[in-house]
Protein backbone atom coordinates (compact mmCIF):
# COMPACT_ATOMS: atom_id res chain seq x y z
CA UNK A 1 0.00 0.00 0.00
CA UNK A 2 1.32 3.54 -1.22
CA UNK A 3 1.37 6.36 1.30
CA UNK A 4 1.12 9.61 -0.10
CA UNK A 5 3.70 12.06 1.62
CA UNK A 6 2.45 14.44 3.85
CA UNK A 7 3.00 17.59 2.02
CA UNK A 8 0.56 16.29 -1.16
CA UNK A 9 -1.80 14.95 1.36
CA UNK A 10 -2.21 19.05 3.09
CA UNK A 11 -1.96 20.46 -0.36
CA UNK A 12 -5.02 18.39 -1.15
CA UNK A 13 -6.86 19.26 2.07
CA UNK A 14 -6.40 23.07 1.84
CA UNK A 15 -7.41 23.46 -1.80
CA UNK A 16 -10.48 21.25 -0.79
CA UNK A 17 -11.59 23.32 2.31
CA UNK A 18 -10.95 26.41 -0.06
CA UNK A 19 -13.18 25.16 -2.77
CA UNK A 20 -15.31 24.82 0.05
CA UNK A 21 -15.15 28.53 1.59
CA UNK A 22 -15.36 30.01 -1.85
CA UNK A 23 -18.70 28.01 -1.99
CA UNK A 24 -19.76 30.00 1.22
CA UNK A 25 -22.56 32.96 1.03
CA UNK A 26 -20.02 36.13 0.42
CA UNK A 27 -21.38 37.47 4.42
CA UNK A 28 -20.15 34.26 5.86
CA UNK A 29 -17.00 35.24 8.06
CA UNK A 30 -15.17 32.80 7.11
CA UNK A 31 -15.11 33.86 3.48
CA UNK A 32 -14.33 37.33 4.52
CA UNK A 33 -11.36 36.10 6.73
CA UNK A 34 -10.01 34.29 3.85
CA UNK A 35 -8.08 37.55 2.62
CA UNK A 36 -8.37 40.01 5.42
CA UNK A 37 -5.35 42.77 5.30
CA UNK A 38 -4.03 43.19 8.58
CA UNK A 39 -3.36 46.88 9.38
CA UNK A 40 -0.35 47.43 11.66
CA UNK A 41 3.32 47.29 11.44
CA UNK A 42 4.86 43.92 10.66
CA UNK A 43 8.18 43.03 12.31
CA UNK A 44 11.47 42.05 11.53
CA UNK A 45 12.44 39.55 9.18
CA UNK A 46 10.70 37.46 6.66
CA UNK A 47 6.98 37.72 6.75
CA UNK A 48 5.21 34.84 8.08
CA UNK A 49 3.03 32.46 5.51
CA UNK A 50 -0.51 33.24 5.66
CA UNK A 51 -3.27 30.39 5.03
CA UNK A 52 -4.43 32.56 1.69
CA UNK A 53 -0.74 32.60 0.40
CA UNK A 54 -0.52 28.86 0.77
CA UNK A 55 -3.52 28.54 -1.43
CA UNK A 56 -2.01 30.82 -4.22
CA UNK A 57 1.27 28.59 -4.32
CA UNK A 58 -0.67 25.32 -4.26
CA UNK A 59 -3.52 26.56 -7.13
CA UNK A 60 -0.36 27.66 -9.43
CA UNK A 61 1.29 24.38 -8.64
CA UNK A 62 -1.71 22.90 -10.44
CA UNK A 63 -2.42 25.69 -12.91
CA UNK A 64 -5.71 26.39 -11.00
CA UNK A 65 -7.14 29.93 -11.14
CA UNK A 66 -9.73 31.26 -8.30
CA UNK A 67 -12.64 31.21 -10.96
CA UNK A 68 -11.74 27.17 -11.12
CA UNK A 69 -13.30 26.82 -7.96
CA UNK A 70 -17.12 27.54 -9.39
CA UNK A 71 -16.06 24.63 -11.73
CA UNK A 72 -16.57 21.53 -8.96
CA UNK A 73 -16.00 18.72 -11.20
CA UNK A 74 -13.08 20.38 -12.60
CA UNK A 75 -11.24 21.45 -9.50
CA UNK A 76 -11.93 18.17 -7.63
CA UNK A 77 -10.52 16.08 -10.74
CA UNK A 78 -7.18 18.43 -10.70
CA UNK A 79 -6.67 18.49 -6.59
CA UNK A 80 -7.70 13.81 -6.15
CA UNK A 81 -5.93 13.41 -9.68
CA UNK A 82 -2.69 14.52 -8.70
CA UNK A 83 -0.20 11.59 -8.68
CA UNK A 84 1.53 11.12 -5.60
CA UNK A 85 5.04 11.74 -5.78
CA UNK A 86 5.26 13.77 -9.17
CA UNK A 87 8.76 15.29 -8.87
CA UNK A 88 10.55 12.18 -7.81
CA UNK A 89 12.47 10.15 -10.37
CA UNK A 90 10.74 6.94 -9.82
CA UNK A 91 7.15 7.79 -11.13
CA UNK A 92 9.02 9.18 -14.29
CA UNK A 93 8.11 7.81 -17.80
CA UNK A 94 10.68 5.22 -18.94
CA UNK A 95 11.84 5.28 -22.81
CA UNK A 96 12.63 1.97 -23.98
CA UNK A 97 15.20 1.39 -26.72
CA UNK A 98 13.52 -1.27 -29.15
CA UNK A 99 16.78 -3.18 -30.32
CA UNK A 100 15.26 -5.21 -33.47
CA UNK A 101 17.42 -7.81 -35.23
CA UNK A 102 17.58 -8.63 -38.52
Amino acid sequence: MKMEPVSVMNKKSRLSRFGLVEHKDGTDWVKRYVTLEVEGIRQRGLPKNTWWDCIKINMKSLDLSQKDVQFRNKWTRRIKGQPANSGSPGKMAVKTLCACVV
